[in-house]
């Protein structure tokens, strides 16, 4: 270590020179203060031995003027004195003093005090360069960050939240925001909603949204149905994510007449569809697992399907809204956030009354942190006013029949509806009617497989957790032997009709009970699949004793 011992006797610098030496240390010295300011920019020493009383420049006119050449890292200035006074004492630690040596010492005394702040001033030196290191990381994050930032505002270039019918609110618990909420026309004049909820928030679930955008965007413009955009996203998702990752989520597409929305419900709370006059109507259960967990194979992305009036509401919020605390760690719960929304909101779904759902969450809240990002969003049932993209159109002018046979081996785990129905929208003509035959084909499918089939009870879903429900079906799937079911399609271009027919290679006949003529029938938990068919449909008729279901749908219908 250097050592810088400013004395005006020579006697004591040889005495400490030696001394010093014998320590192990490099010593320099100078006879006064302005000798000391010169020796210390040529040698930076480590250690400074300074005496009090010199000619021209003392050491208490000295000391300061050391320690500011020191910059950051700390000097250990020990005074040498002569003078046993507590005043001067005191002045050589007002002025910068770290210790002081009263002469003459004993040399076990310099040693111990040199050692001492030695290991002060390794410290110190040690903490100014991890200083710099945590300055250098956290300027490279910064430039990371901002360039991460720069693809996620790319990224979310074409998001259209911005809709007359549509209200948002996002809330992020730090620069990036672990929700995402997506908004996109598509080509028939249709609209889709993205609200999903990465866990975690911040920089790496945020990065989860760079594919589910991409992925959503184009699919969207191309009008492809929720259940092909899920199924997409899962993919993705499953694909990139860690293990402990996944992404909650409900994506909604809405007619473009705004009377009927297809939802698909993954991990996030209740949907609340309100009524026309502002009360909660139903709520939109979750009905499968988040996107991200579960392989290609296993994916559910059969979705839900509500006739709506115009007027009516979806508020669609992630768990941050629920979960957020008071100052008393008293969480908003559903039930409680329910009942504002209820409150608040009428027909109008104004943006004062959305305004003022959101100044009851801040109310409640107040200063308390966030634990979780915020997402809010409310659609309202209208018709778009979006006009249908035109594009060419290679119309297939043959008519054709087609007869699908699905086994046991097809329905296990799969969804071989979406695959069927992808394969008729190759067509341009029945391309645009694909979320509406999706509907048709799904709900037809799913009747006749749970109540014909597996002999399943619809009340056993208000009975018990629609978890229980689909873990028994599913039980009873894996025991099916033997099963065919028959989809017998025709398409006449001519007349722009697609008619189908559905049976089985059972005994079991279509229920009639499920036609679903009860007026209530639209709250209950289940009738709502023949109810929604025999709205989208033209006609549909049960034949041969209930044993064949008729189905026939008109494609010169406008596009809803």
């Amino acid at each position: 270590m250097k050592v810088l011992v400013v004395d005006d006797q020579k006697a004591n610098q040889i005495m400490l020179t030696g001394l010093l030496e014998s320590f192990g240390h490099e010593v320099v010295c100078a006879n006064n203060g302005r000798e000391a300011l010169d020796a210390f920019e040529q040698v930076q020493p480590q250690l400074v031995l300074l005496d009090v009383m010199m000619p021209e420049m003392d050491g208490f006119e000295t000391a300061p003027r050391l320690k500011a050449m020191s910059g950051n890292i700390h000097l250990p200035i020990i005074f040498l004195t002569a003078l046993d006074s507590q005043e001067t004492l005191l002045e050589c630690l007002k002025v910068g003093g770290d210790d002081f040596l009263s002469i003459p010492f004993e040399p076990v005394i310099l040693q111990a005090k040199v050692n001492a702040h030695a290991r002060v001033r390794e410290l110190s030196y040690s903490l100014v360069q991890k200083n710099r290191t945590l300055a250098w990381h956290s300027a490279r994050m910064e430039r990371e960050q901002n360039v991460v930032q720069h693809m996620l505002e790319n990224a979310l270039a074409e998001n259209q939240l911005q809709q007359p019918f549509v209200k948002s609110y996002l809330r992020p618990t730090s620069s990036f925001n672990g929700d995402v909420c997506l908004g996109r026309v598509g080509p028939f004049g249709n609209y889709y909603l993205f609200l999903g909820d990465f866990t975690g928030h911040g920089l790496a679930p945020a990065t989860g949204a760079l594919p589910v955008a991409q992925a959503f965007f184009s699919m969207a413009e191309r009008g492809l149905s929720v259940g092909d955009m899920v199924t997409e996203f899962n993919s993705r998702l499953y694909k990139v994510l860690p293990d402990d990752m996944f992404c909650a989520a409900l994506v909604v597409e809405m007619s473009a007449n705004g009377d009927r929305i297809s939802c698909w419900s993954g991990g996030v709370p209740d949907a609340l569809l309100l009524d026309t006059q502002g009360q909660l109507e139903h709520r939109i259960k979750p009905q499968h697992m988040a996107l991200g967990i579960l392989p290609r194979a296993q994916f559910n992305s059969q979705l839900e399907h509500y006739f709506v009036t115009p007027g009516q509401r979806l508020v669609m919020f992630s768990d941050g809204v629920v979960e957020a605390c008071n100052h008393q760690g008293e969480m908003i719960g559903e039930e409680r956030f329910a009942d504002w929304v209820t409150e608040m909101l009428d027909s109008e779904c104004s943006e004062a009354q959305f305004s003022a759902i959101v100044e009851r969450i801040d109310s409640f809240t107040g200063d308390t942190p966030l634990n979780d990002d915020l997402s809010l969003l409310c659609l309202k049932c209208q018709a778009t006013g979006l006009e249908p993209q035109a594009k060419p159109q290679n119309e297939y002018n043959l008519p054709f029949e087609l007869r699908v046979v699905l086994t046991e081996h097809d329905i296990r785990n799969r969804d071989p509806m979406q695959r069927m129905v992808d394969s008729l929208a190759k067509l341009d003509a029945l391309q645009p009617h694909k979320t509406s035959l999706y509907l048709l084909f799904a709900e037809s499918f799913n009747n006749l497989l749970e109540h014909s089939v597996l002999d399943m009870q619809s009340e056993l879903k208000q009975q018990e957790s629609f978890e229980r429900y689909y873990e028994e079906r599913q039980s009873r799937i894996e025991q099916l032997q033997g099963l065919e079911i028959y989809f017998d399609i025709d398409y006449h271009p001519t007349s722009q009709q697609l008619s189908f027919t559905l049976s089985s290679n059972t005994e079991h006949r279509f229920d009639g009970k499920h036609a679903g003529n009860s007026a209530n029938e639209s709250e209950d938990t289940f009738g709502r699949g023949i109810n929604l068919i025999t709205q989208v449909a033209d006609e549909v008729e049960w034949r041969d004793g209930g044993s064949l279901l008729y189905v026939r749908y008109s494609l010169s219908r406008p596009l809803a």
